[in-house]
């Protein structure tokens, strides 16, 4: 019988199972976007839950362009745009000519969509507060852990990592050796 607690696959067993890690962190990011769908959901908001810093940043800008979304959310321009198409399917988000620029096409909140925007900023409070309950849990904010972590990789990159270990351990055979 499979333990629905702690689902673990041949990675989660392997002796090399630290090597895995970005499989891991994939794993919790679908957890979290699949309990996130459910929180929305219960809250009558439909906004999808990859789609909420999309619609929480136009909501607190008004009007915003693509380009200005996919550099506050530091995500490639194709995905933005799906997000946005998105939605604008929904009926969330409507797209105009910006009146200063009549080349450029700005975004903003439909009516139903500001009705959302409001729904989603009272959940997303309460959202921060179950991470808040579970960083406590696990004795660990693991927002912040992440962050270190991403500004870690971004200083000394893996290979980079790999280079020095390998570097330090031929240094260590020679003077094996040179004795």
């Amino acid at each position: 019988m499979v333990d629905n607690m702690k689902a673990t696959n041949f990675r989660d067993e392997h002796a090399l199972k630290g090597a895995f890690v970005s499989n891991k962190l994939l794993r919790l990011v679908d957890l979290i976007a699949d309990q996130g769908d459910d929180l929305l959901r219960e809250a009558e908001i439909t906004v999808p839950a990859r789609a909420v810093a999309c619609t929480l940043f136009i909501g607190e800008k008004d009007q915003v362009s693509l380009a200005d979304i996919a550099k506050a959310l530091d995500e490639p321009h194709q995905l933005s745009a799906q997000r946005v198409e998105g939605l604008i399917r929904l009926g969330l988000l409507e797209r105009r000519d910006d009146p200063k620029d009549r080349r450029r096409k700005v975004l903003r909140l439909t009516k139903n969509g500001k009705v959302q925007y409001q729904r989603l900023c009272v959940r997303l409070a309460e959202i921060e507060q179950a991470f808040n309950d579970l960083y406590a849990e696990i004795d660990h904010d693991l927002s912040a852990i992440l962050d270190g972590a991403i500004d870690a990789l971004r200083r000394t990159p893996l290979l980079e990592r790999i280079r020095k270990h390998a570097t330090k351990a031929e240094a260590s055979d020679k003077n094996q050796k040179a004795r």
